[in-house]
This record gives structure tokens, C-alpha cells and sequence, in this order.
């Protein structure tokens, strides 16, 4: 009875528009917070057969055909059912810029020749302010380009995007997918998706506008996100999920602040639905991108820039040992007047042949592609 009372009041006191306004706003956080909260119990992941260790180090390095843009960044991999790789990046006159595209080059696995880059996709295609972060997903349901569309302002007024092909050459038009009830604003993603056995698929996203966090969406084959598993808090984003068995996972994030952290991870046990407390594993970096993939023996690598102050070095880790090789150690200046020598934005997938494929961006003018197997890792 007090309470009602004290909303009358309330509601007197306040004109009515703005009763109505703050009631709205009561109703969308109820909304946001019970869809957040409900969880429903997740398939298993898909987990590839172990391969036998390799009994020589191979190890290869190229750059990919050249875009001809004055910048290009965020480069992703992925197979085809005819083992050629297909990779995506984005590339114009500087991030968030309206002339940037996402290019599209495919690797003959007979060949071993990258196909000339071609522009797929871009802002005023996707009628947005800019393009950026493909993220190339190849299940049974074909090939998924998902991106970020920047709809205002920078990074953090962005939303999620998703193309489809059958064959890695022909595209659909880009749609939007729905990753939060209000407004779908400052969500992005950055990383690749594991498949479920259901044929869903758990896309790693992230959240940048107002406060940081990372989180797992669970998709259909329609692009409809069924669920969100929120996996930590600030300043953790751009979350790396490496399946272990069909329940296990582990995540790693990039620490994204301005004062010098640590990659850390976190840890599930029932598909992905429920995440552990995050946890140091003691590489210490700062504010960059992490990949990370499974070995044959179950342990796993992670690739990352090994240095608390800039991107100037890569290197590629072993866990639990922390013996690394050093993929990128560049001793000049970070940033020598149009050159930036940066090193960034690693992305690691093993092939059906038993290798790793890692590409990176190369001093933002270039891509570059590193391919080894475990013989060569420390």
C-alpha cells in the first residue's frame, strides 16, 4: 500500500510524458535482462578427430595479393569443403572510413595461388557508414560472412551483419542479425564460430558501447540468435573460443584498456551456456587481439602480441609451457611517419591436412600468411 502510494506521488510530481518515458525504459530493462538471463541448455560442440604429430617442422610465410587500398586489417580464414582456403579482410583509406570494402581471396589447394582480392561488400551497399571485422564461418549450411556495420559515430555505434554463399563466390545481400532487444547497437564481432551438432553454430560477439563485455551467441541456419551466454566484464572483449571435447571449451580474451594487462581465459563445461570467472594466464600484452587453436596431443597455442606497450611483436605460445616463436619482433619505432609498424589482429585455424594457418595484419598496409604445423611449434 506505501508503495502504491509513493507512486502516486511520484507520478504527480513528474509530468506525464516523462512517466511514460521512464516507464518505457523500466520495461526495455526487464526485457534486455530476462532475455540475457534465460539460458537454454546448449548442444555439444563439434570437436575435430586428433592428428597424428608431424615428424618434420614445417613452416611457410607469404604475403596475400595486394588490395591496392592505402590501408587493410582484420583478416580471416576458413576452409572449404574442397580444402581451398578462403580469406576476407577489409581495406580502404583508414578504419571506419566510407571507402572501405571487405575483399575476398580464395587459395587453390592445387595450385597453392591466391585468387586476385575482389570487393564484396561495403558500407553504402549494407547502407551503413562503414564495414569492418569479417569473420568467415563454412558449416553444413555453406558459407556465412559475418561483419560489423557501423551505423553511427565509431566501433562502439555498430551492429552485426551476415552474407551467405554456397561456394565462396557468389554472395547474398547483407542482412542484419539481432543480438540485443535494445536498439542492436554496440555489438560486434571478431572471432570464428564453432559449430554445434545440432547444426547451430556458437558465434563469439561483443558489446562496446557505454561498458565492455564478451559473449557467445548461439545462431541458427536463418541468422536468428537463439541465445546470448555473457562470458566476463570489463575490459574484456573479442572472445577466442577453442573447443576441447563436446561439453569443454576454453575462451580466450583480449584485454582492451589502456594500461597494460594480461591475456586471459575462462572456461565451460556444458557447451558454452555457463562461463568460469576469468583467469590470468600470465602473457602479457596490451589492448590487442587474440587467437588461439587445439593441438594434437589436447594442449593448445595462442597467438598474440608479447609486449605491454605497442603491436611492434607477434609471437606464436605453447600452453601450459609458454615456450613461444617469435612470428613479428620489430625494433624500429612503432610509428615512423605514414608507417605504422604494427603487427596485429592474428587468425588461427587448423586445415584438414594437419596444418595452422595464421594470418595477420603486416604494418596495416599488408596481410600476411604464415602456415605451420605442431613439428614446428617450441
Amino acid at each position: 500500500m506505501q508503495s502504491q502510494i509513493e507512486f502516486a506521488i511520484l507520478t504527480r510530481a513528474v509530468s506525464r510524458p516523462r512517466v511514460i518515458a521512464i516507464q518505457l525504459l523500466l520495461v526495455c530493462a526487464a526485457a534486455a535482462g530476462a532475455w540475457r538471463a534465460y539460458r537454454r541448455p546448449a548442444p555439444s560442440f563439434v570437436v575435430s578427430a586428433p592428428r597424428p604429430l608431424p615428424s618434420a617442422p614445417y613452416l611457410a610465410s607469404e604475403f596475400l595479393p595486394s588490395t591496392h587500398t592505402n590501408f587493410v586489417h582484420a583478416a580471416t580464414l576458413a576452409e572449404l569443403p574442397n580444402h581451398d582456403l578462403l580469406a576476407a579482410w577489409y581495406g580502404g583509406t583508414d578504419e571506419i572510413d566510407p571507402d572501405v570494402n571487405i575483399f575476398v581471396s580464395r587459395l587453390n589447394h592445387t595450385t597453392g595461388t591466391w585468387s586476385t582480392p575482389r570487393a564484396i561488400e561495403n558500407g553504402r551497399a549494407a547502407r551503413v557508414k562503414s564495414v569492418g571485422n569479417p569473420v568467415l564461418v563454412v558449416d553444413r549450411n555453406g558459407v556465412r560472412l559475418f561483419f560489423v556495420a557501423v551505423i553511427v559515430g565509431g566501433w562502439s555505434g555498430s551492429t552485426i551483419c551476415v552474407k551467405h554463399s554456397p561456394d565462396g563466390e557468389h554472395w547474398s545481400p547483407a542482412r542484419r542479425i539481432v543480438t540485443s532487444p535494445f536498439f542492436n547497437l554496440g555489438m560486434l564481432v571478431r572471432s570464428p564460430a564453432v559449430a554445434y551438432s545440432d547444426g547451430t553454430i556458437a558465434l563469439p560477439i561483443y558489446h562496446e558501447l557505454r561498458r565492455k563485455w564478451p559473449a557467445l551467441a548461439r545462431v541458427d541456419a536463418n541468422d536468428r540468435v537463439i541465445d546470448v551466454a555473457h562470458m566476463g566484464a570489463n575490459p574484456l572483449i573479442q572472445p577466442w573460443v577453442v573447443p576441447q571435447s563436446a561439453t569443454e571449451a576454453t575462451a580466450f580474451f583480449r584485454w582492451s584498456a589502456r594500461t597494460p594487462g594480461v591475456v586471459t581465459y575462462a572456461t565451460t563445461r556444458d557447451g558454452g551456456a555457463h562461463w568460469s570467472d576469468w583467469r590470468s594466464t600470465g602473457l602479457v600484452h596490451r589492448d590487442s587481439a587474440v587467437a588461439a587453436a587445439l593441438l594434437p596431443d589436447r594442449s593448445l597455442i595462442a597467438v598474440y602480441n608479447d609486449t605491454p606497450g605497442d603491436r611492434r611483436k607477434l609471437a606464436l605460445v605453447h600452453l601450459p609451457s609458454g615456450k613461444s616463436l617469435a612470428l613479428e619482433s620489430d625494433p624500429r619505432p612503432a610509428f615512423d611517419g605514414p608507417t605504422r609498424r604494427e603487427y596485429s589482429y592474428p587468425f588461427l585455424i587448423a586445415t584438414s591436412d594437419g596444418r595452422y594457418h595464421v594470418v595477420y595484419t603486416w604494418q596495416r598496409t599488408k596481410i600476411r600468411h604464415v602456415t605451420f604445423n605442431a613439428a614446428a611449434i617450441p
